[in-house]
């Protein structure tokens, strides 16, 4: 049997097939380090700001604004503490600064400048040293400007962002021209800035940048008022108010606006009774009456307001002040029950002079209200009638009204009244046990003979009340030739006349218990006898 032998010139097709193979996979792997590679050097977006700052430490710029500028506490700035010649070639000055984007232009800065940002309050020109203000830049074209820098890679940047010294530069040279920085963060305190245009005309080097200063004005709004009567709801004219800082008013430059208790403004109410303040800076305020209209008495409290940002409310709050008139307030009630109020009493109300200027009635309630009373005045209020029986009070009071509208330091005063009535009460009871008597007739007659009042007795006292003081008569049971006689005096308190008569209960018991005294007495007599004769049947 022959074996197959393979002939020397014999092509193989499958060899050919796997070199190609391993080919194509070599060129796939190189294919796929290079993309590799691409990506790692692929840009990168961030913020220019306080985590990204110019300094070389950020690998950015190879420096800070840190370094190139100092700060200035008389004008709140930073200047170029490099020297007076600052050759891009690093003479003179000392210039130690490179450019910080090799390989972009042609190094020297030419038709290009460095920017520096600086966010300040526009009124006292002072940084606000806020950090995480974000703004985006555009040129007149509305186009946004992304600006990169290439060192150790590539980074674009969309937003810049401030640091805690409200600054930051621009991560690369800008072309000269016209741009705007739009604002997107709100400052507390402050409004928002839409666009800030600056122009950039000459190029600066990083050693001395170009400072493109922001400004930002400080929030403001008003403080509206309305006087109202506090009894009626009507307008009040005449008033004025102060508007006092409840608190330090600050801004986030940190300037102290007004210190706790300066005045800010003063708001004039018109005849409507409105009023508003100018234009004051966010924060607390409390409202002080200055001026108080004719009649009225001065707010005993000072209102708490809070200035708050326009944003927050579309228009500010209206802050309603009720006045209250100037009042002596009478109360009239009864001298022995202090709860039992008097109605109908007149009191009469005049100057010192003595000119009559009102008068007055108290109501169910025994109150009257006397208003009206001007500034400065001195008054005179006498009791003219009382309620039916009552005796009302003969003295005169006095009140004076102050500048401010007050009596006393009060607006309101009091003046407490009582008014006494003589009352007398009468009972009747049993000479023995002492217990109240019904259905006795009891007759009160006056001095000349007439029925003043005449009721048959129960188990409660009766009370005549408004009895005139004097010499009275008081007949039990019809019996008026045994009347008793009694003096009523002219007092507040009640006056109890009590009258003992004799009942057949009475009489029974006092029967029983000498028949019972009697029985007894007998008993110790027979007892007595019977103990002696005892004693001599024994002898």
């Amino acid at each position: 049997m022959k074996k197959f032998r393979k002939r020397d010139n014999e092509v193989s097709y499958w060899e050919s097939m796997a070199d190609g193979l391993v080919a194509l996979l070599l060129c796939i792997l190189l294919i796929l380090m290079l993309l590799i590679l691409y990506l790692m050097r692929a840009t990168e977006e961030v913020y220019v700001g306080e985590n990204n700052n110019s300094g070389a430490e950020n690998g950015g710029y190879g420096y800070s604004y840190e370094e190139s500028y100092e700060y200035h506490e008389e004008d709140d700035s930073y200047h170029d503490e490099g020297g007076e010649d600052d050759d891009d070639d690093g003479g003179g000055g000392g210039n130690p600064y490179e450019d910080p984007d090799p390989g972009m232009g042609d190094g020297d800065g030419s038709d290009k400048a460095a920017v520096l940002v600086q966010v300040v309050d526009g009124e006292t020109q002072r940084t606000i040293k806020k950090s995480g203000i974000k703004f985006e830049l555009y040129n007149t074209a509305s186009a946004l400007q992304v600006l990169s820098t290439y060192y150790p890679v590539k980074k674009d940047y969309k937003l810049y962002e401030t640091d805690k010294e409200g600054m930051f530069y621009l991560p690369e040279k800008i072309v000269l021209g016209t741009y705007y920085l739009h604002d997107l963060t709100p400052i507390d305190g402050y409004d928002l800035v839409d666009n800030w245009e600056f122009t950039v005309d000459d190029d600066y080097d990083w050693s001395d940048p170009y400072l493109a200063t922001v400004e930002v004005f400080p929030s403001k709004n008003f403080i509206r008022l309305q006087v109202k009567d506090s009894e009626s709801g009507d307008s009040v004219k005449g008033a004025s108010f102060e508007v006092v800082a409840a608190e330090n008013i600050l801004t986030q430059d940190g300037t102290t606006r007004f210190q706790q208790g300066e005045v800010a403004d003063t708001i004039e109410v018109d005849e409507d009774g409105n009023g508003t303040s100018k234009e004051l800076y966010l924060g607390k305020y409390l409202i002080r009456q200055k001026t108080v209209p004719e009649y009225y008495s001065i707010l005993a409290n000072d209102t708490a307001v809070e200035v708050k940002n326009k944003s927050v409310e579309a228009e500010p709050p209206l802050n309603e002040l009720l006045e209250q008139k100037t009042t002596i307030a009478i109360t009239v009630a009864d001298a022995l029950y202090a709860d039992r109020p008097i109605n109908g009493a007149t009191f009469e109300v005049a100057t010192s002079a003595g000119e009559k200027v009102a008068t007055v009635k108290t109501d169910s309630d025994g109150k009257a209200a006397v208003t009206n009373l001007r500034k400065g005045f001195t008054y005179v209020v006498s009791q003219k009638t009382t309620a039916d029986k009552y005796k009302m009070d003969h003295d005169k009071y006095t009140f004076t009204v102050g500048d401010t509208g007050l009596i006393n330091g009060n607006g309101i005063e009091d003046l407490s009244i009582q008014n006494g009535i003589v009352r007398a009460s009468f009972g009747v009871k049993d000479k023995l046990f002492k217990n109240d008597l019904s259905d006795i007739n009891v007759a009160v007659l006056d001095k000349e003979g007439k029925t003043v009042q005449s009721w048959n007795t129960s188990a409660v006292e009766n009370v005549i009340e408004g009895i005139e003081p004097g010499e009275y008569k008081v007949v039990l049971g019809g019996d008026s030739e045994h009347a008793y006689s009694v003096v009523v005096g002219d007092i507040v308190e009640v006056q109890n006349f009590r009258f003992e008569k004799w009942t057949l209960l009475d009489i029974g018991c006092i029967v029983a218990g000498a028949a019972g005294a009697a029985l007894i007495i007998a008993l110790l007599i027979i007892l007595n006898r019977r103990r002696r004769n005892n004693k001599k049947a024994g002898d």
